[in-house]
């Protein structure tokens, strides 16, 4: 096994022709010209439509995703005595930082500070999707921002919404997403869309 796949707990099973998680989990390895493609075909087949899809497809792996983490914990700590919701946010939102990297969608820190008031913030660095896609005038990870409102969706028993502030695509340094409430968050994607900026933005969000 290479030292990568070691650092990242992937087992590669030749036989079979896949890759796993530690936990037993598959995984598919693509190009990034897949995720380019894809992005296209479904443009192409479904106009402004294929946004909501990939969003919808993005919720329904992080709610996955979530489910795949609480049975891995329960496995390690006792499934009669863990909670996931009694747990410390800092280390379930880090585990499934750590699980999300290994599957290869950059690396994130999720803002705890602003769980009180139903607000994080995810920044994300090397997003694949921003990375096959390349430049563009409006933020294009719509997957992404779904998936980390489905993750947050599960966490706080609650749905949750997200929208996309900065893309690596437009010019910023990392990928920053909103996840709130319905509500918050189409406020804050309407005031994206006038071209304040996300630090204005969160600011009006206070």
């Amino acid at each position: 096994m290479s030292t990568s796949l070691r650092q990242a707990q992937l087992l590669p099973e030749p036989a079979e022709g896949s890759l796993r998680r530690a936990g037993g989990a598959r995984l598919a390895v693509v190009p990034a010209d897949f995720l380019l493609s894809l992005h296209l075909h479904l443009f192409e087949r479904f106009a402004d439509n294929s946004q909501d899809l990939l969003y919808r497809a993005g919720f329904d792996q992080g709610l996955q995703d979530m489910t795949r983490l609480v049975g891995e914990l329960g496995e390690k700590f006792g499934r009669g005595t863990f909670d996931l919701w009694q747990a410390d946010a800092k280390f379930i939102l880090g585990t499934g930082r750590e699980s999300l990297q290994q599957a290869g969608w950059g690396r994130c820190e999720f803002d705890c500070g602003a769980l009180t008031r139903g607000v994080t913030l995810v920044t994300l660095e090397n997003s694949p999707i921003a990375a096959a896609l390349g430049r563009a005038e409006h933020p294009i990870c719509h997957f992404l921002a779904g998936l980390f409102a489905g993750v947050m969706s599960f966490y706080e028993r609650a749905e949750r919404h997200a929208t996309e502030l900065e893309c690596r695509s437009c010019g910023a340094g990392a990928c920053r997403f909103l996840i709130a409430a319905g509500g918050e968050v189409d406020a804050a994607e309407g005031w994206r869309q006038q071209g304040v900026p996300a630090a204005e933005i969160l600011r009006r969000l206070r």
